[in-house]
């Protein structure tokens, strides 16, 4: 199945879903040792195999517990061994159909209850005609307008994104890339998935070039986002017209550098807010989105400022019914949610961040520019905010529907906090 498309001369993948039976008991003994393993430092690993997976599956699979929970583990344990992307694990109670769980490459995990059959299928017939219908928008193409190698030397936004994978993998936003062929023990189906998938990307917008520098994308050699170089960087242009994938153009005197699987999200949401004038190297005045950077990272919001931070919510469909990343459904609804930012609607607007969570994925945070006699480098205020907990991060991400409640803390000052993360716990 992995390989139907070459085999068959097929003009697109064909997306597999497979199901999977999980005895409730056996479910809650994996979530019971992956809660364990989770606990264990990672020099002190003790050697476990899984049937079927290879002699190092165990690290990943205890750093997958560690970053997001023994839900993930199982995710991960689940879809190696299916050797499917794509799995649904009906968890089954007394021989019937109990809990109904939802995997994809992104990490996603929402439940659907399964013991009414008629709410079940109300349920997942949408969640999986989603998945289905959700179209890849990786067709990245290169121009033949390299950008000058005098001028890629100068511009400081390519700078701005060496540091920024350093920073903010303090606040967890960047982890060690999962190596597929490190948990399945063996290579074979890198036509088919890539070899190494890594957590989130960034990008800044160019005044210099009309378009964003992003980071690389993993899917055809090993990036790895808490530490890039500027070979790892991409400069993406425009939309192909059949909104499939990125202008791409490459630096002259560098490799040919595809960008992140989100380019079209990231350039969809710099082309849907509001523009300013700004002024160039040569001082021209230019347009500009009013977003300056973008950072996005497999973690979610705990809480944040009001005062300093936004928040906007993608369409209600898109927390009942999760599409993922490199997506155009996705690039499409996080495009139209950011469209909605009052704050992104005027850079006066003292709110310098917004940011959108995707449930089952993670969050995009959108920096506003500064004032142009503000020196600040893309990123300085999210690092700033995240410094001073205007913005604070946690490695749970919602599944489903947000809502969000305000508390004072002890100094007084009040903040919007998860209410509800729509994690399932059972007893």
């Amino acid at each position: 199945l992995f390989h139907a498309k070459r085999k068959y001369r097929l003009n697109h993948r064909p997306v597999v879903l497979t199901l999977v039976d999980v005895p409730e008991a056996d479910y809650q003994r994996w979530l019971e040792r992956f809660t364990e393993l989770a606990r264990q430092p990672e020099d002190a690993l003790a050697p476990e195999q899984y049937a079927g997976l290879g002699p190092q599956a165990v690290e990943v699979i205890a750093h997958q517990a560690r970053r997001g929970g023994p839900e993930l583990a199982f995710s991960r344990l689940v879809q190696a061994q299916a050797l499917s992307v794509r799995v649904m694990a009906l968890r089954t109670l007394d021989g019937r159909p109990y809990r109904a769980m939802h995997f994809d490459l992104a990490g996603a995990r929402p439940v659907t209850d399964a013991t009414d059959m008629e709410s079940f299928a109300a349920d997942v017939g949408p969640r999986v005609l989603a998945a289905v219908c959700s179209q890849e928008v990786k067709a990245h193409a290169f121009l033949d307008d390299p950008v000058p190698a005098e001028q890629w030397a100068g511009l400081r936004g390519p700078d701005a994104m060496i540091r920024a994978g350093n920073i903010f993998t303090e606040f967890g936003f960047f982890t060690t890339p999962f190596f597929v062929e490190k948990i399945l023990g063996f290579r074979g189906i890198s036509e088919a998935i890539s070899a190494q998938y890594s957590e989130g990307c960034y990008a800044v917008y160019e005044p210099e070039l009309g378009g964003m520098i992003t980071t690389a994308t993993g899917s055809s050699r090993l990036v790895d986002k808490r530490s890039i170089s500027r070979a790892d960087q991409a400069v993406i242009v425009g939309i192909r017209p059949g909104r499939d994938g990125a202008w791409v153009r490459p630096v002259a005197g560098l490799d040919p550098v595809m960008p992140s699987v989100e380019a079209v999200e990231m350039l969809s949401i710099s082309q849907a807010v509001a523009t300013h004038k700004r002024a160039n190297a040569a001082g021209e005045l230019v347009d500009v989105p009013n977003l300056r950077a973008l950072l996005h990272g497999h973690l979610g919001v705990a809480a944040f400022d009001p005062a300093y931070v936004e928040a906007v919510q993608l369409d209600p469909l898109y927390y009942t019914q999760l599409v993922s990343c490199g997506t155009s459904a996705l690039a499409h609804g996080s495009a139209t949610a950011f469209a909605r930012s009052e704050a992104l609607r005027r850079l006066d607007d003292p709110r310098r961040l917004v940011f959108l969570e995707q449930p089952g994925h993670g969050v995009m945070v959108a920096e506003k520019w500064s004032d142009p006699d503000d020196d600040r480098d893309a990123f300085e205020i999210i690092h700033e905010y995240l410094r001073a907990g205007h913005l604070q991060m946690t490695l749970d991400i919602p599944q489903g529907p947000i809502l969000w409640e305000s508390f004072t803390d002890g100094d007084g000052r009040t903040y919007q906090r998860k209410a509800s993360l729509e994690l399932e716990r059972v007893p």
